[in-house]
């Protein structure tokens, strides 16, 4: 089993850390998005990450790799057995990955990515502006959603847990923090995912991959 991808790729997060919960073995092959590499587009044909490969199964997608990984390893199982809970993970997923990660992501974009790629300074307006106007209501939603205690569907870590809390660690990475006073549930289930042991794990791996690119 291959995981192709970026640690701080909030997708490649996702996988690396659904994968490290299921005590599951794998290589991890550090590919940038966008890659052009013919061997890489056979695995992931418009270039995104992460890509995956488990024997003679090739697919990208965070969604659809995690799907695969829960029907092929359930023994531990990071989704609902209750099929309207089910839905509901999905959907928790699909939002962070496109409405909420779309909102907190910029910062490391922003802040991080582009000093380290030499790419210019950040856009400070761009970011005022998404702190002002866009994340307040993506962050209320998250607020109204998530539990006092645990996680969203009882005492063991999902899918959706991990990829809720992917695009908070991005902004944290770029200098955002999310106010506990205003979203006291919120930071408090962020700080949960963040200390489960797979998911601590990865960002340690993560931090060590941020140093060397900062030096």
């Amino acid at each position: 089993m291959k995981v192709y991808g970026a640690n701080l790729s909030p997708f490649v997060r996702k996988v690396l850390a659904v994968c490290a919960v299921k005590g599951l073995d794998y290589e991890h092959e550090v590919v940038m998005p966008g890659s052009d590499d013919p061997a890489y587009r056979e695995i992931s044909p418009l270039g995104k990450i992460p890509g995956f490969e488990d024997g003679d199964l090739r697919v990208s997608d965070s969604s659809v790799i995690c799907e695969y990984l829960e029907e092929t390893y359930p023994e531990v199982a990071m989704l609902p057995a209750d099929p309207a809970l089910r839905a509901r993970s999905r959907w928790y997923e699909e939002y962070a990955d496109s409405t909420f990660v779309e909102a907190l992501g910029p910062f490391f974009f922003e802040r991080f990515f582009k000093k380290v790629a030499g790419m210019g300074e950040p856009d400070e307006e761009r970011l005022k502006q998404i702190a002002e106007e866009v994340a307040p209501e993506r962050l209320a939603y998250v607020e109204s959603q998530v539990p006092a205690e645990g996680y969203l569907f009882g005492d063991s870590i999902g899918i959706a847990d991990i990829a809720l809390v992917s695009p908070m660690i991005n902004g944290e990475y770029g200098g955002y923090e999310i106010d506990a006073g205003l979203y006291p549930r919120t930071a408090a289930y962020r700080d949960r995912v963040k200390a489960h042991p797979a998911v601590a794990a990865t960002l340690a791996a993560e931090k060590a991959m941020m140093e060397a690119m900062a030096a």
